[in-house]
């Protein structure tokens, strides 16, 4: 699963409709239609406990909007991006991602209220629903490569798909949204903090981009084109509600009932999705583990593995196939490679699989298709894995990183029964502070190369430089 740097931040999917009763017909029937592809495209989180608590809290805010009676239905995506989106009444998506971030139910509820009120809105749909399922993965390998070209490599769409519907618009999702979750009783502050998690985000890009020595990679997302609720939003969102005081019982805010929902919540990616090890790819369904070199950066996407050197300058591409029951690796690669100019095709074996590997003379999206690109497949039980590599510079009409690429294929092997334990996920804890372990202890389990303080401090809403209180409920990752 890629981790990257996506603020996508509450944006949705409506679609217009005249009336809310058509509206409503309409855009569930395009809802029903795409949710499967969603669900096939990014998974549904396993676990039935978390899925039932979203969607607890998301019936709760929506039958204090406009629409008390449709049928809102949420669902909680296994991917890690900080993002949630909505397709039109009344289907809302949630990333686990997000969740690694919000502090409370309070603000949970006007996440949903959010995207509840993109769909009460009818706000326009400025771009196709199947935009999504094309080019959303184009905008997380552009992000975390910095690399447009790597995109292509791995046969993305070029243009970001996922955007805010605009200032207007999103200001008055914020109002609305705001409003649906103060009448169903959550502190409305609680918007202001989904709003610094955002920030906080933004801001730790543009510190890291600068010590970096780059451009930030910012997303032009809703939380950069309006302001956050300040304390006459919040009033007039009470006002709204018809709430004068502070309700009897005092506002929901259910810290400890949502940190303990998220104690366990796989971060970075799941057991579903394959985990990455110092460099090494494990995946217990498939029973399969891989190794890739030192100084490779390996994002683990939804539907391939990316990997490539820290300049950029050379990248690799994994998927896999359906095996084709009729024919031969060979077969298999070059009906693939149809149309391409093909050289130096040879048989190959790896740990008992049986492959082919060609090279084709040009292709390679680091020079403008000028270069050569190596494929390999390899068969393994009923699936073919498929590499695509290519180098910015070429040797002897290969790429350069030609014999690494060969080498990280002959890798690919079954898991040993010893390293099942190595496929299971890295999980967030939720613990009291105690005040005598150092954040920097806590931040040496996660498992990010670089900025482990900085990502520690993100997850628990205490950046650039904020300490947790002693005795307060602390994430961390084991």
């Amino acid at each position: 699963m890629l981790r990257s740097f996506a603020v996508l931040a509450l944006a949705a999917l409506t679609a217009v409709c005249p009336g809310i009763a058509a509206a409503q017909h309409k855009e569930s029937e395009t809802s029903r239609k795409v949710h499967p592809e969603i669900l096939k495209f990014y998974g549904l989180y396993e676990d039935q406990a978390m899925q039932e608590y979203v969607n607890a809290v998301g019936t709760r805010v929506a039958r204090h909007s406009d629409w008390p009676d449709a049928e809102f239905k949420f669902f909680v995506l296994d991917d890690d991006a900080i993002n949630a989106f909505t397709t039109g009444c009344c289907y809302i998506y949630v990333h686990r991602g997000l969740l690694t971030y919000l502090e409370s139910e309070a603000e949970l509820a006007t996440v949903l209220g959010h995207e509840i009120a993109h769909v009460t809105a009818k706000h326009p749909q400025k771009r196709r629903t199947q935009g999504l399922l094309a080019n959303i993965l184009a905008i997380g390998a552009t992000l975390a490569t910095g690399s447009g070209a790597i995109g292509q490599l791995a046969n993305l769409g070029a243009g970001a798909w996922v955007q805010g519907y605009g200032r207007e618009n999103e200001m008055e999702a914020d109002r609305l949204g705001l409003q649906f979750a103060t009448k169903a009783g959550y502190r409305p502050e609680a918007m202001a903090e989904v709003f610094k998690v955002f920030k906080d985000q933004e801001r730790f890009e543009m510190d890291r981009a600068r010590s970096e020595g780059r451009e930030p990679r910012l997303y032009h997302g809703v939380f950069s084109s309006h302001p956050a609720p300040d304390a006459r939003t919040v009033q007039a969102a009470k006002g709204a509600a018809r709430i004068t005081t502070e309700p009897e019982g005092g506002w929901i805010d259910n810290r400890q009932i949502f940190l303990r929902n998220l104690d366990g919540l796989p971060y970075g990616s799941s057991r579903v999705q394959g985990i990455v090890r110092e460099n090494r790819f494990y995946h217990a369904t498939m029973g399969i583990t891989m190794a890739f070199p030192r100084g490779w950066t390996v994002d683990n996407l939804r539907d391939r593995i990316l990997a490539y050197t820290r300049s950029k300058d050379s990248v690799m591409q994994i998927t896999l196939e359906p095996r084709p029951p009729t024919q031969s690796p060979r077969e298999f690669l070059l009906s693939r490679l149809k149309g391409a100019s093909v050289a130096q095709g040879e048989a190959i074996e790896s740990n008992g699989m049986e492959g082919y590997a060609v090279l084709t003379r040009g292709g390679s999206p680091l020079d403008g298709g000028r270069g050569p690109v190596r494929w390999i497949t390899l068969y393994h039980g009923n699936g073919a894995f498929l590499f695509a590599a290519a180098s910015r510079a070429s040797v002897n009409s290969r790429p350069e990183a030609d014999g690494v690429v060969m080498s990280v294929a002959q890798t690919l092997r079954d898991l040993k029964p010893s390293e099942y334990p190595l496929a299971e996920p890295y999980r967030i804890t939720v613990v009291p502070y105690d005040g005598k372990t150092s954040l920097e202890q806590y931040a040496a389990e996660l498992p990010v190369e670089k900025y482990q303080l900085e990502e520690l401090l993100l997850m628990n809403g205490l950046y650039p430089n904020r300490k947790p209180e002693f005795g307060r409920l602390f994430k961390v990752v084991q």
